[in-house]
């Protein structure tokens, strides 16, 4: 058993000298109360086909009743009929030999229906024994059927009950041994996680101070020139898949600043651009599909913009990104451009987005170059940085 089944199972183990006798008490009760009904597999379904014969005994008895009257010996009956023809057939066939055959025939046919009329009327016979038969069929299936509501579904389930209660019973019966073979369970698969845990917080630390480093150079290229990036561990009360190691990112992006956890980081702007710098380093082992961008370019510019939209384009190779931003730089390394726009017919005012063409995403980066005047210069230098990242892109 894992530790997590066992420590349930022990938990809830727990019980005093009262409530263990009552417990015994009662699951002899119902042991014993299976036990005595003495169930048999598939009985159920043989005792409803009998309930349902024995329910329908009127009408079978009159069915089989005219029946009888047609096939039997009476007059007008199939038997007497059939009787009355093979003595015709045996007065004749003696002129001709095909007659015989007709006769043969004849007489088996008088054979059959003699078998089946006897059969017939022993059935019948045996219909006046179906009230003491029904009355002990309902009262056994009303017996499995009480059961049913009490332990289970099918007799199947009813044993599996039992079985449960058995075990339940000998562990009751035998409670302190039964109670220290599981301390003893739960002690040894204790140490056997905490070994494992133990060995995998190592490797975790190990590789922990690869990780940081590796993410901060990544935050260092983002103009986080002074950043402090670690990981501290901290060990859980408890036992998980993960082990017992408790794992948060901290950080400090100023010179004397305490270092923090990851999640107090206050700039929307600043955790964006640390969120990109870890995530470029985890690119290619990430399982999340899509990562949004909000503020990225929040107070950079320059050779650092540029630096943001390069390591955008390294984490867009295996993820999807949808970017928001201000800054031709970051704008121009996109695979794709939407904008977002007003549109008014004068009553009302809808915000809409629509993906540009190329020509439009150049005008577009050209307008965020310049502004509101937007010159043959401008437009060239909108193309060339269109050009440029898309051969940076070329991986």
């Amino acid at each position: 058993k894992s530790y997590t089944a066992l420590k349930h199972e022990y938990d809830n183990a727990g019980i005093d000298e009262e409530k263990r006798l009552r417990e015994i008490s009662f699951l002899e009760y119902e042991i014993n109360e299976i036990k005595s009904a003495v169930l048999v597999p598939g009985e159920d379904e043989e005792l409803a086909a009998l309930y349902r014969k024995y329910a329908n005994a009127r009408a079978i008895s009159e069915g089989l009743k005219t029946v009888y009257e047609l096939t039997g010996n009476g007059m007008n009956g199939a038997g007497d009929g059939m009787g009355r023809a093979v003595r015709q057939l045996t007065r004749i066939a003696e002129y001709d030999d095909k007659l015989k055959d007709l006769l043969s025939q004849a007489a088996d046919i008088e054979a059959l229906l003699n078998d089946f009329n006897k059969d017939l009327s022993q059935y019948l016979s045996s219909m006046d024994s179906f009230e003491e038969e029904f009355y002990e069929v309902t009262k056994r299936l009303d017996l499995i059927n009480h059961l049913k509501q009490k332990y289970g579904n099918s007799i199947e389930q009813i044993h599996a009950y039992m079985a449960e209660c058995e075990e339940k019973l000998a562990r009751y019966r035998d409670y302190d041994a039964y109670m220290e073979r599981l301390r003893k369970s739960l002690e040894a698969e204790r140490q056997r996680l905490e070994e494992l845990s133990g060995r995998l917080s190592e490797i975790r630390k190990r590789r922990a101070k690869e990780l940081t480093a590796k993410i901060r150079d990544a935050l260092m290229s983002l103009n986080f020139l002074d950043v402090r990036f670690e990981m501290v561990f901290n060990r859980s009360g408890s036992y998980s898949a993960n082990g017992y190691d408790d794992a948060e990112f901290i950080i400090s992006t100023n010179p004397g600043e305490e270092m923090k956890s990851l999640s107090s980081v206050a700039s929307g702007g600043e955790l964006s651009r640390i969120m990109l710098g870890i995530k470029s380093v985890l690119a290619e082992n990430d399982d999340i599909e899509t990562l949004i961008f909000d503020e990225i370019d929040a107070g950079i510019s320059g050779r650092t913009a540029q630096k943001v939209s390069e390591q955008l384009s390294v984490i867009a190779r295996h993820h999807q990104i949808i970017c928001i931003t201000h800054l031709a730089q970051i704008a121009a390394m996109a695979d794709r451009h939407f904008i977002i726009e007003k549109q008014t017919d004068g009553k009302t005012t809808q915000t809409c987005i629509r993906e540009l063409t190329d020509e439009e995403s150049i005008n577009e980066l050209a307008r965020i170059l310049s502004g509101a005047a937007i010159t043959e210069r401008v437009m060239e230098n909108a193309r060339e940085m269109k050009e440029l990242a898309a051969s940076s892109k070329k991986y």
